[in-house]
């Protein structure tokens, strides 16, 4: 979700902003139609509607609504046709893929949905130039690695249109989780002629997006605290979308999102921390408890945390099990490795969490004696680090706690907290402009692989700049020599995580759930282990 974090706006300017509405349906005055309304809390400001661009929960969250693929994700979080006429199995040892594609999909402008649609997106998000830090998601297909050097060019990648309506996918070895990986908004069509009319301005507001989904963006000027999801009526599948128009507004203020709830002018409000357990008695509290880990990342070019005994100190201090009961109270877990639970080998159906065991324990006396060490090696008596972390409640509360136990169990330690909103956070960590800063990761796709390759060398995602050899060999070893080999594939994994864990380039936190209340009007919303939910498929009694 991809990317999230503890995400979430003024109090005042959200009940002013949604005081004179109602949630459900609503009578247009102009033509006396009843129209349905959903009306949503988001946690964030959108930062993208690229999906080039886009790294984060909302972002991935709002082109889910306005978008499609090849697939999208069933209830079971398996991937299902959308676009394509069905989810294909591969020929040639497991490296083509072949698509039919639905001749019914259409842009809002009336265009059709082709395969040069497909073709075209992709190799745009590969290409150097446009920057994209998913752009790795296409690793495996033909020429990708030499095309991410500049050894060859983005029109080199291994897809083809052979017709409008057949697509083909050549990879240069299997990808077992590819199925899942082509139902993620990455890996989304473009319209070449608009995107390529708007330049640097396409997906920067409602204005410049052009649309294939169930519903188009609108009122959105790129920094606005509010915008609508309007139903598409060009979709295919127009006919069945129930909802006319989803209000979004972003509130980063829990009690406010309960309050406005109550007072019933809004259907869907996320909650945190002791909210949770005061609704825990509500029938409208709907909990998601997915694949996603919370964590402190290092940046290893800093001083301090380029010290391998400095960054195991403050690991061997966490007690991720007082975070998930005490701190959070919201219904998280405690995390004993850097992969969570709920990643399960497709073959075997065993869990990867528990087949990795518990790799961090807390161990107070251990951590300063690690902290002693390290201040020997660095040749320091003091330090002083910045913990970045974004403008949430619960992610001030987590960093406070985090605060107090560094500096009374680390002599010598300094630690500030810099609270910034979600957008800003994103932006610094994808420059490396932290000490240490508080983040998190949610599965993108079903497999521990997607968690383990935030810290390969050279990693688009490892802002940490984490490089290790044994660590960078073994996770190249589970994609490639063993990518066919499911058990040796497994193994391989498991073992990168152990080498992970004894460098601590991060100190996994917890595994978080999250929770709703939800309008017991609204039907059909369902929160699946990856991805956002649909709204396409929602109703409102």
């Amino acid at each position: 979700m991809k990317k999230w974090a503890f995400t979430t706006v003024a109090a005042g300017a959200l009940v002013f902003a949604l005081a004179a509405c109602n949630s459900g349906s609503k009578k247009e005055e102009s033509t006396g139609e009843t129209k349905q309304v959903l009306k949503v809390i988001e946690s964030a400001e959108l930062p993208t509607m690229d999906i080039s661009q886009a790294t984060d929960v909302v972002s991935f969250s709002a082109i889910s609504q306005v978008m499609e693929g090849l697939y999208e994700f069933a209830d079971d979080s398996t991937s299902a046709p959308a676009i394509a006429t069905e989810v294909v199995s591969p020929t040639n040892d497991g490296k083509t893929y072949t698509f039919k594609l639905r001749e019914d999909a259409k842009w809002s402008n009336g265009d059709p949905v082709t395969a040069n649609d497909f073709v075209y997106s992709w190799k745009r998000t590969v290409d150097p130039k446009t920057g994209s830090e998913y752009a790795y998601l296409f690793d495996g297909f033909e020429n990708y690695q030499a095309i991410s050097k500049g050894e060859k060019p983005a029109a080199d990648l291994g897809v083809k249109a052979v017709d409008d309506y057949t697509l083909e996918i050549n990879l240069e070895y299997p990808i077992p989780y590819l199925s899942s990986l082509l139902a993620k908004p990455t890996f989304y069509p473009l319209n070449e002629k608009f995107v390529e009319e708007k330049g640097k301005d396409y997906g920067t507001n409602s204005d410049n997006m052009i649309y294939n989904g169930a519903f188009i963006l609108a009122d959105w000027d790129g920094t606005s605290i509010t915008w609508n999801y309007v139903k598409n009526d060009k979709y295919r599948d127009a006919d069945n979308v129930k909802l006319d128009e989803v209000n979004v507004q972003v509130s980063k203020e829990i009690g406010t999102n309960v309050n406005l709830f109550k007072a019933g002018e809004t259907d869907v409000a996320p909650i945190k921390g002791e909210y949770v357990d005061q609704e825990k008695e509500n029938p409208e509290l709907v909990t998601r408890i997915y694949p996603s880990t919370s964590y402190l990342q290092y940046n290893t070019e800093n001083k301090v945390f380029a010290n391998k005994n400095a960054r195991n100190a403050i690991t061997k201090l966490i007690n991720s099990d007082q975070i998930a009961k005490n701190i959070l109270k919201d219904g998280s877990m405690a995390i004993e490795a850097f992969v969570p639970k709920g990643i399960n080998n497709q073959e075997t159906g065993k869990d990867f969490a528990e087949e990795a065991g518990a790799l961090m324990k807390t161990d107070i006396e251990g951590g300063k004696k690690l902290w002693e060490e390290a201040k020997k090696e660095l040749g320091v008596d003091s330090a002083a680090i910045t913990l970045l972390t974004s403008d949430t409640d619960s992610a001030k509360k987590l960093s406070e706690y985090v605060q107090g136990l560094l500096t009374e169990n680390l002599s010598g330690l300094k630690v500030t907290i810099s609270s910034v909103p979600f957008k800003n956070r994103l932006d610094q960590m994808s420059k490396g402009d932290f000490d240490v800063v508080l983040a998190g990761w949610a599965a993108t796709y079903a497999d521990p692989y997607d968690f383990l390759q935030l810290f390969r060398t050279g990693g688009e995602q490892n802002y940490g700049k984490f490089s290790n050899e044994e660590f960078d060999k073994l996770l190249k070893e589970s994609a490639t020599t063993y990518a066919t080999e499911n058990e040796k594939r497994w193994d391989t994994l498991l073992d990168a995580q152990k080498v992970l864990m004894d460098n601590s380039p991060v100190t996994p936190l917890y595994q978080a759930s999250e929770a709703f209340l939800v309008n017991d009007r609204v039907e059909g919303l369902v929160y699946r282990a990856i991805g956002a939910p649909y709204y396409k498929n929602v109703s409102v009694k």
